[in-house]
């Protein structure tokens, strides 16, 4: 038997936005500055690869496209996010922070994490299921929650920040579902 991990790319991927944010302070310790720089860029690296490895998983091909779409339109917009930060130009910030950074991440976001529910019900198994069922319902909450302080004309960078750090679970999560083994037969000979 010849065992391989389920999908190298997912694992890398989110091995990228789970590093995010420890390199952004690396960083910003180290240099003095950069950490915006930094996760922009571990967060566009992290997008792009999950962006292709969404096609690892067994969901219909629409859903596996749909997740690959979102991904990679995160990435796009987290990488303008980044290069805004290293010119200081102040169109490109406009476009990336404001045209960007409120449409297509909040879409991307939203249809990746659909895709995230669509891989816990078709294709998860096994405690990593559970994770990720609890780790879905926890970013539920404060999607919910986030949209809640919108209608009333607040926004969960102002009200509670520190909430944030919860839309790294489905990524813990995926790591657990990613480094799953394949087993295969080899072939007789």
């Amino acid at each position: 038997m010849r065992r391989a991990v389920r999908s190298p790319r997912g694992v890398a991927g989110a091995a990228a936005f789970l590093l995010a944010l420890p390199l952004a302070a690396l960083c910003q310790a180290v240099a003095g500055g950069g950490g915006a720089t930094v996760i922009h860029l571990a967060l566009a690296l992290g997008a792009g690869l999950m962006a292709f490895a969404v096609f690892d998983f067994r969901t219909a091909r629409w859903i596996a496209w749909m997740g690959g779409l979102a991904a990679g339109g995160l990435a796009v917009t987290f990488l303008l996010q980044a290069m805004s930060e290293l010119t200081g130009n102040a169109a490109l910030t406009h476009v990336a922070y404001r045209v960007l950074g409120q449409r297509l991440e909040t879409w991307g976001s939203d249809l990746f994490l659909l895709w995230c529910v669509a891989v816990l019900v078709l294709d998860a198994r096994g405690a990593t299921r559970i994770v990720g069922w609890v780790a879905m319902a926890v970013v539920a909450g404060v999607e919910l929650y986030a949209y809640r302080l919108s209608s009333l004309g607040g926004s969960l960078d102002v009200n509670a920040p520190g909430l944030k750090i919860l839309y790294l679970l489905p990524f813990v999560w995926l790591l657990l579902e990613t480094t799953k083994t394949l087993h295969a037969q080899q072939p007789a000979s």
